[in-house]
């Protein structure tokens, strides 16, 4: 019973650092219409900025959290300017799709000139582990759970609840419209990005002291796309239970084999995808025509 909480605590907490991929990949194709796979490489530049602050500058938390959130907002900004904004009117509508492809590698090319390709250690935001009888459960977990959940529900506060996120998806839907309401798009757009990037870097933050900070963290937008795909393409609570199915299943997988443990996870995917192609909560073709 203990190994199975522990590897339900830990699955939790790797799929809501999934979850938060997932949840910037679908605000982005809500915002703009494309899928941005530079998102995962955006977690592990999070993650190699906040060592950076942390252990480099030797900056105390309470200073590099707000920093890195700003830097996060930044690079958001600057990655909307590159990479989507001169592309916008592309005639080809791929161009924007392999231009954040090509983000990706500047990205890891970025990180490996400023910090080197070699694997770096990072401490636990709370180091240490909860014992509860003879169950253990590192803080470093717990503490993912709870300030990734914070996150998914303040960005679905914002664009569900308040003013301005209606304001930025009325921007999504129909650009044209909005201009003629007077709301400024291109501003819209970027703190999208902005808001984003700060989620995906903040998780990139939080998970490397399970992996540590390497250019291989990029890698885990896969398992993020996977929810993506699982949860039903396009809705932002389909894409967080799809985290959280992938994230289970790749953690009771270990109980059978490591090596193998995407094919299960993978295998899995293409098994419900073939019962029900559109997703947990996504609507099939014949349920939209109806």
């Amino acid at each position: 019973m203990n190994v199975f909480i522990q590897l339900t605590v830990t699955g939790l907490a790797m799929g809501m650092v999934y979850a938060l991929v997932a949840m910037g990949l679908v605000l982005l194709i809500r915002a703009v219409g494309v899928m941005n796979f530079a998102q995962g490489d955006l977690l592990m530049m999070g993650a190699f900025i906040t060592y950076g602050l942390t252990n480099q500058i030797e900056m105390p938390i309470f200073l590099m959290v707000p920093v890195s959130m700003l830097l996060f907002g930044l690079i958001g900004v600057i990655f909307m300017y590159c990479v989507y904004w001169p592309l916008r009117k592309a005639s080809y509508p791929a161009a924007t799709i392999i231009a954040t492809m090509g983000a990706s590698i500047v990205i890891k090319e970025i990180c490996s000139l400023i910090w080197g390709s070699v694997p770096m250690v990072t401490t636990s935001i709370v180091p240490g582990v909860l014992r509860i009888g003879s169950l253990t459960l590192q803080y470093q977990y717990l503490i993912i759970i709870a300030v990734g959940a914070l996150l998914i529900y303040l960005v679905q506060t914002l664009f569900d609840k308040l003013y301005a996120g209606r304001v930025m998806q009325a921007a999504a839907q129909d650009g044209y419209a909005a201009n003629l309401m007077g709301i400024p798009v291109q501003l819209t757009i970027a703190v999208t990005y902005a808001i984003v990037t700060l989620v995906v870097g903040l998780g990139g933050y939080l998970v490397a002291p399970v992996f540590s900070v390497s250019l291989t963290l990029g890698t885990l937008q896969l398992r993020a796309f996977a929810g993506v795909v699982l949860g039903g393409f396009g809705d932002i609570k389909g894409a967080i239970i799809g985290s959280f199915i992938v994230a289970l299943i790749e953690t009771y997988g270990t109980l059978f084999t490591t090596t193998y443990k995407d094919v299960i996870v993978f295998g899995v995917l293409i098994l419900i995808l073939i019962f029900r192609p559109q997703g947990i909560l996504g609507k099939s073709k014949i349920a939209d025509k109806a």
